[in-house]
């Protein structure tokens, strides 16, 4: 079992190769990269639950941005958390559903959005990331 993180609404698969910085395109340094990687892998396995982050423009309302890219996790996936950001729209969506929804209530997600946020306030996007994927795991419990 291994999450997904998307930037820019493409998906970036854990092995691929990274580049040494940072460019628009590619907000994350391998170093913030591994540790996003790290952390969505350690959630999945732990809860048997498919966490997944997207980090780019929520084209539209982005709310319903956030469900329509939470409804493809949910064609594939049984039980799927999504963390969807918008750095510059300022919007962050916590999206569960299902099976996911019954170990991760509202005011679980909104704890770990408010957390994120306070990461995200002070300029720290990656670390803001693991800590929410830590904490909606923690909720979630053992598989």
């Amino acid at each position: 079992m291994s999450g997904d993180l998307i930037v820019a609404g493409q998906q970036k698969e854990f092995t691929v190769a990274r580049r040494p910085e940072s460019t628009p395109d590619r907000p994350f340094k391998p170093a913030q990269l591994s540790r996003i990687d790290e952390a969505l892998t350690l959630a999945s396995l732990e809860t048997g639950l498919t966490f997944s982050v997207f980090v780019g423009q929520l084209v539209g309302n982005p709310r319903q941005a956030a469900e329509a890219l939470f409804a493809k996790l949910a064609d594939k996936h049984e039980a799927p958390v999504l963390l969807a950001i918008s750095p510059g729209q300022r919007r962050l969506e916590i999206v569960t559903g299902g099976r996911s929804a019954e170990r991760i209530p509202n005011r679980i997600a909104g704890l770990a959005a408010l957390a994120m946020r306070a990461s995200f306030v002070n300029g720290d996007l990656t670390g803001g990331i693991v800590n929410g994927l830590r904490q909606l795991a923690d909720a979630a419990g053992e598989a």
